[in-house]
């Protein structure tokens, strides 16, 4: 049992860090997608997104599985070369490999509302408030566990050890951050490309009692 359990814990590790390495490097090569989009409306309409706001099916905001909340992007139906511009302000989807969720009001300018799915580009013009040059890198929002913090370096290195004694693979890092003027240490393990990711990779620590909380890394 304790064999098959390390064995799944190898197989995520090494399938996390690929795919890390994978959409790290599709970002930072292009500012553009191609893919499947789709559009959610009524259903959802004031329930909270993943960045915390309230949706609105007439708002023009989009959901994006990697790209940093408040980021503009350009979608262009490549049936019809109808475009709108849309802010990231959720996570998703998760259906097959559609690259980008719009709102309601978003399907029905790019003339995808019928339809359900349309082919489109998307393309990143503003990121942080800031506009994006051709060929400036964008990289997609990582996760990471924290997994404590201590106010004694002593005590953060005898975790860290626990949790290399759990698996010797584990990425753990100690970093040093100064809170309200007192010098704490904190235990992170690994870089996660989703949220989705880095809960399922705790929910393994949390048997051997090591979780931690998620965060945006």
């Amino acid at each position: 049992m304790i064999y098959n359990r390390k064995c799944i814990l190898l197989t995520v590790i090494i399938f996390l860090f690929i795919g890390i390495g994978q959409v790290t490097l599709a970002q930072d090569n292009t500012q553009t997608q191609t893919g499947a989009a789709s559009w959610y409306g009524s259903k959802y309409h004031g329930r909270k997104t993943s960045s915390g706001e309230r949706y609105n099916k007439n708002d023009m905001t989009a959901a994006h599985n990697t790209l940093p909340f408040g980021t503009k992007v350009k979608v262009t139906n490549l049936a019809n070369n109808e475009s709108v511009i849309v802010r990231i302000n959720d996570r998703g989807p998760y259906v097959g490999k559609r690259i980008i969720d719009v709102s309601e009001v978003a399907a029905r300018k790019l003339d995808m509302h019928g339809a359900g799915v349309a082919n489109v580009k998307v393309e990143v013009i503003e990121l942080d408030g800031k506009a994006i040059a051709a060929g400036d890198p964008i990289r997609p929002n990582l996760f990471t566990i924290q997994q404590g913090a201590f106010t004694s370096e002593e005590m953060a290195l005898e975790q860290t050890k626990k949790l290399k004694a759990f698996d010797k693979n584990l990425q753990v890092e100690l970093k040093a951050e100064k809170i309200e003027g007192k010098k704490v240490h904190q235990v992170r393990i690994g870089t996660f490309e989703s949220r989705q990711h880095a809960e399922a990779f705790n929910e393994l620590l949390k048997e051997e009692g090591l979780e931690g909380l998620v965060r945006e890394s």
